[in-house]
């Protein structure tokens, strides 16, 4: 077993530095990408895989009926196109789609195999971006089991508050812009009643809106709409 690997077993739940990896193995230059803007599509063959240095993105999946099912929610630090580098076909079961102006680094397929070839302890690395799948897709199936939709919007900025938000006196803001339909996207609701269940976090003064900024203001209160249920 080599050194590097051996260092990096014995801190086998250290959070990987991704940006570091693809800085020094990506010979292209960052793409800038407009809000609103499609990374890839489903059933595309992109040979490369995709790191978020800035900015959000949803994973989302078309159904034959025109609509839209949001898989995933990605931001600084997390890396896309996984499932194509690591299946025989290469295809994309995924579109991706920027939620705001999004900075992306590209490695191409070789380029990425190869480095872990050369530096396996990078497959820690890879290990942890599975797991993390695996955590975020449990907690999603735990939210969709909540049959009330307050509970499941709760849920969903517990969630992202965790994942991605700012603590400021204030609160946990959220940086991505959550519009009522934006939140009904996630959680697979309607928006009129999503609206609703935002109001109702609000009359508990557990979440306060800034314009299109969410701030979570009492995570105490959000979460016990969760467990209440």
């Amino acid at each position: 077993m080599t050194t590097a690997l051996s260092k990096r077993l014995e801190k086998i739940w250290q959070e990987p530095d991704f940006l570091s990896f693809f800085e020094q193995y990506s010979s292209r230059p960052i793409l800038k990408i407009k809000k609103g803007s499609l990374i890839f599509y489903e059933g595309d063959k992109p040979g490369k895989v995709f790191f978020v240095k800035s900015g959000y993105v949803k994973l989302f999946h078309s159904s034959e009926s025109g609509k839209d099912a949001i898989i995933y929610l990605y931001g600084p630090g997390t890396v896309l196109g996984l499932r194509a580098l690591t299946s025989e076909d290469e295809l994309l079961r995924h579109s991706a789609e920027t939620l705001t102006d999004t900075q992306v680094i590209t490695l191409s397929r070789e380029e990425y195999i190869r480095a872990l070839g050369e530096h396996p302890e990078y497959i820690v690395d890879l290990l942890h971006l599975f797991i993390e799948r695996l955590n975020y897709t449990e907690r999603k199936l735990s939210g969709f089991i909540l049959t009330d939709v307050t509970a499941r919007v709760a849920n969903f900025l517990l969630n992202v508050g965790k994942r991605f938000g700012e603590k400021t006196p204030q609160g946990i803001v959220i940086p991505i812009p959550l519009t009522h339909q934006r939140i009904a996207e996630f959680v697979g609701s309607f928006r009129e009643t999503v609206t609703g269940s935002v109001q109702k976090l609000e009359k508990a003064k557990c979440i306060s809106y800034t314009g299109k900024t969410l701030t979570i203001t009492n995570l105490k209160t959000l979460e016990g709409f969760i467990h209440e249920r």
